[in-house]
């Protein structure tokens, strides 16, 4: 990769959030401009205000949108003034484009992931609401867009979408895909029953997989919908889901409860890479019914395990 000689700092995302793939991907870029001998500065929003009471947005967007702005203009102009060369300022996440504006004149990257916030905002997505606050937001954010400089988007379909929504962005976007956040392989059956000993799972215990959030795009109640089909069918009376992420949802819990299905289903909550690469080389199939996605790292990382992906056509999917 060849790596500008001018500092680079990268903008990533505000750690309460949670945006655990967002941010994997700013320190991934991170990792490999430094590793590929180039200048990389990584800053972010720091949790000030938020602290005063946990999980408040509002509190939150002081942080974002009141402190952080004032510190990466001082940064930046810190930084300028120590290399004597005018830094590339990285929007690592197209939702934070706002932030554009705090380089000045100085040359600037975004990269879009995809658009579902906004296209939501819009209307896009039927049964799918935005509350008044979060219009004003994506609003905000989809005008902020263009003032990159280029914009690297992450899929075709990502890519279809920018210019839909901005055509006045035609000459500055490419198609960058992304590279893995972590190495993946397939591990050997010993080594897959270390990793996973504490999850209990019988040796012949056959296992699906399916990795998400509960957001809506990641259709997670798509998933327990294919995983009780397959269980009626009797095609596979031993088989066994495995969801990895977050908590379900009390929505998801009482479909579980409604169909019997508290036995078969295994709930690993957030996990690190390790475990992750031991659970896509024990499955013998990985599910990823997504509405939509921007680029979808999961089926990638499961292939490199070896594990077969069936997937929606949706999105970058397609």
């Amino acid at each position: 990769m060849k790596v500008p000689s001018s500092p680079i700092v990268l903008v990533g995302n505000y750690p309460p959030d949670n945006q655990f793939s967002m941010l994997k991907y700013s320190r991934m870029l991170e990792r490999h401009i430094l590793n590929s001998g180039g200048q990389a500065i990584h800053v972010a929003p720091s949790r000030i205000f938020g602290r005063l009471k946990n999980e408040n947005k509002w509190l939150g967007y002081l942080d974002k949108f009141l402190l952080f702005p004032r510190r990466l203009k001082k940064e930046l102009s810190s930084i300028e003034s120590k290399s004597n060369t005018s830094p590339i300022l990285h929007i690592c996440d197209h939702s934070n484009s706002f932030y554009l504006h705090a380089a000045g004149k100085r040359p600037t990257v975004l990269t879009c992931h995809d658009l579902m916030a906004i296209r939501m905002a819009l209307g896009e997505f039927t049964g799918e609401l935005t509350r008044r606050s979060g219009k004003v937001l994506q609003k905000h954010i989809l005008k902020s867009i263009p003032q990159a400089s280029r914009i690297a988007c992450v899929s075709a379909s990502t890519e279809r979408d920018l210019l839909r929504l901005l055509p006045v962005t035609q000459d500055k976007t490419c198609i960058v895909h992304n590279g893995f956040n972590a190495l993946f392989n397939k591990l050997s059956v010993k080594e897959t029953e270390k990793r996973l000993t504490k999850f209990k799972l019988g040796k012949q215990q056959r296992v699906i997989l399916h990795v998400g959030s509960n957001a809506w795009y990641k259709n997670r109640l798509g998933v327990l919908k294919i995983f009780q089909d397959l269980l009626q069918s009797g095609d596979c009376p031993d088989v066994h889901l495995v969801l990895v992420g977050p908590a379900l949802d009390g929505h998801l819990e009482a479909f579980i409860r409604e169909h019997g299905l508290e036995s078969k289903i295994l709930c690993t909550g957030p996990i690190g890479d390790s475990l992750l690469e031991a659970f896509y080389s024990r499955a013998e199939a990985f599910i990823f019914p997504s509405r939509h996605e921007g680029f979808g790292w999961p089926p990638v990382e499961a292939q490199s395990c070896g594990c077969p992906v069936v997937a929606s056509n949706n999105g970058s999917l397609q």
